[in-house]
């Protein structure tokens, strides 16, 4: 058999033809592939954009609720604030006069103690000399004075006093009261500890 020249072309072109044909479909499978794959793309570009799009306007509703919500937060604590601090400058205000009428006593204790000491001392420097039971009662009061934050007025008269003479107690009638007065109230004292 003899190949002529026309069947090798016959036979190039129809291998040719067909590889063309399979090219050519080759092309037309990517080509409707890519259709494919771009419209499912589009497709969930789409939904991406709605979601997107519904995701979005949720978030801004829930940043405008939020936003509400933290604005009456913001005045209720405004308010709760304003009463707060009142209530704490009013306690403030209290604690001060408090302080002041404590400080008033104190110098009142202070006066008391600096005038009762004065006073004593004067009367035994008169007299030239003391009891041991003077001499105790005034040293006590002495040293109140001193606790109390009495300053020098007192000691003076109270260095005076102390270096008179003492003599052995002989209980005046008035030293006796107020020795009967201290005992009174150290009894009452002392009762009233044994109740509680």
């Amino acid at each position: 058999m003899t190949i002529t020249a026309d069947a090798v072309l016959t036979y190039i072109l129809v291998a040719v033809g067909g590889f063309l044909v399979k090219v050519i479909l080759d092309k037309i499978k990517q080509s409707a592939e890519d259709k494919t794959d771009k419209a499912r793309r589009f497709e969930e570009q789409s939904w991406k954009t709605e979601i997107t799009k519904i995701v979005r306007e949720e978030n801004l509703s829930l940043k405008k609720e939020l936003s509400n919500r933290i604005e009456e937060i913001q005045k209720e604590n405004r308010k709760n604030y304003d009463y707060w601090q009142k209530m704490y400058w009013d306690a403030v205000d209290r604690l001060e006069k408090v302080q002041k009428k404590f400080e008033n006593l104190e110098k009142q204790d202070i006066i008391f103690y600096r005038n009762l000491l004065i006073d004593t001392c004067k009367e035994y420097i008169a007299k030239g000399e003391l009891t041991e039971y003077q001499f105790d009662r005034l040293t006590e009061w002495y040293k109140i004075y001193k606790e109390l934050g009495g300053n020098h007025q007192g000691d003076l008269y109270y260095k005076k006093a102390v270096a008179l003479p003492i003599i052995p107690d002989k209980h005046s009638e008035e030293d006796q009261k107020m020795h009967s007065i201290f005992d009174y109230e150290d009894l009452v004292e002392s009762e009233n500890k044994n109740k509680g």
